[in-house]
């Protein structure tokens, strides 16, 4: 009886284990689901996936706090150059920029271009332009006016922004390059793609021109996440098909354009 028990005992823990590695495993499987992390390295061209960092326009230094809904982007090597290239069509920006409560000009968007290198994970640069409809309040009266936006980022320099400032109505952070005699100026430390999250933060300037004034501002929208997307449908934001039935017009690309995205010709 005490060598049944002995084997028992000894058989409880195993099984404890067992019974635990199983739903480990289990949960594990259950989370493949879930996009993964861009790679880089790997150069076959591709539909991606891209969060956007969207912490209230007031707290320009507030980082990794809140994010948008996943939108589509088209991953594709570069290889005279050894960089890659992301896509983000045109019609997402517009999208996004409509969920933050920006009025942008459907068709007036290029595409939002990134071009990395894929050994060091630094942003080389990224940029995008368009049109947004703004709305302004000078005294008792209010108004809007379209406002012309290009804005461009990169890790591979710091910058900053100044505390806020009023401008018809409306609160903006400069841009600013910190330096010693910079004391206003609060700087952002840009971070290169992790390979581990597929975070990014691009700093740099959101280039705005209206008809009574030009401004440089601080850019929001270099704080993202590139992940895979693992086989998961995404909707796109232009007429609602899904990542398979279009395609960003890609000069690199052998398949054909089979929707116009808007911005760029």
């Amino acid at each position: 009886m005490r060598d049944i028990w002995n084997r028992k005992r000894n058989v409880a823990p195993r099984l404890g284990f067992e019974f635990l590695v199983g739903v480990l495993l289990s949960l594990w499987a259950t989370g493949a689901s879930f996009a993964a992390p861009l790679d880089l390295l790997d150069p076959t061209p591709r539909w991606v996936e891209v969060r956007f960092e969207v912490s209230p326009a007031e707290a320009p230094g507030q980082l990794d706090a809140a994010w948008s809904q996943s939108r589509r982007a088209y991953f594709e090597a570069v290889p005279e150059s050894a960089t890659i290239r992301i896509r983000i069509p045109a019609a997402e920006i517009e999208a996004h920029l409509r969920s933050t409560g920006t009025e942008s000009i459907p068709g007036s968007f290029s595409e939002f271009i990134w071009t990395l290198d894929p050994l060091t994970g630094h942003v080389v640069h990224a940029a995008f332009s368009g049109r947004v409809r703004e709305r302004f309040t000078v005294g008792f009266f209010q108004a809007s006016t379209l406002v012309d936006i290009r804005v461009e980022m990169t890790t591979q320099a710091v910058g900053g922004f100044r505390g806020p400032r009023g401008l018809f109505g409306r609160r903006t952070h400069a841009f600013c390059s910190p330096a010693p005699s910079q004391a206003d100026c609060v700087a952002v430390a840009p971070v290169r793609f992790d390979p581990l999250s597929g975070y990014i933060n691009a700093v740099g300037s959101l280039h705005v021109a209206t008809p009574l004034a030009r401004i440089r501002t601080f850019s929001p929208p270099g704080e993202v996440q590139f992940s895979e997307t693992n086989g998961r449908t995404i909707e796109s934001a232009a007429s609602g098909t899904t990542v398979a039935d279009r395609m960003v017009c890609s000069g690199s690309s052998d398949r054909p354009c089979l929707a116009n995205l808007g911005g760029e010709s």
